[in-house]
């Protein structure tokens, strides 16, 4: 399905959701969570291609597999923190979304680490 047609049917959805929640406020959570379930779905499936692309990349420059790795994972950390963040937000824990998105920055630096002190390395080898 194209992307017009995706975000078309996601307005649809968050019109029920908000149109339910005044009256049922389970149901409109409920619609709210698959929608992001399914939201999260399809970002996998584009992340798929997103990953070979890269890959392939990778085998044409010859680039350390490993700085790929990291590339990747920090791609994951940072799209699942917003997910579980935003979540977070909708529901009205304002200050768990907060700590969800500072531990995904944390989770990133401390990830990304071996490539900073790869890049330390690299500079004083080259200031001597």
């Amino acid at each position: 399905m194209s992307t017009g047609g995706l975000m078309a049917l996601i307005i649809i959805a968050v019109m029920l959701a908000v149109s339910l929640k005044n009256k049922n406020p389970e149901i409109s959570s409920i619609i709210s969570l698959g929608l992001c379930l399914c939201i999260i779905a399809i970002c996998v499936e584009r992340m798929k291609i997103i990953v070979f692309r890269i890959k392939n990349i990778a085998i044409n420059v010859d680039i350390d597999k490993s700085y790929i790795l990291i590339l990747i994972k920090l791609i994951g950390i940072a799209y699942i923190c917003e997910f579980a963040a935003g979540i977070s937000k909708d529901a009205g824990y304002g200050a768990v979304a907060s700590q969800i998105e500072l531990m995904g920055k944390l989770t990133m630096l401390m990830v990304s680490l071996p490539v900073l002190s790869q890049v330390i390395d690299i500079i004083i080898s080259l200031m001597r």
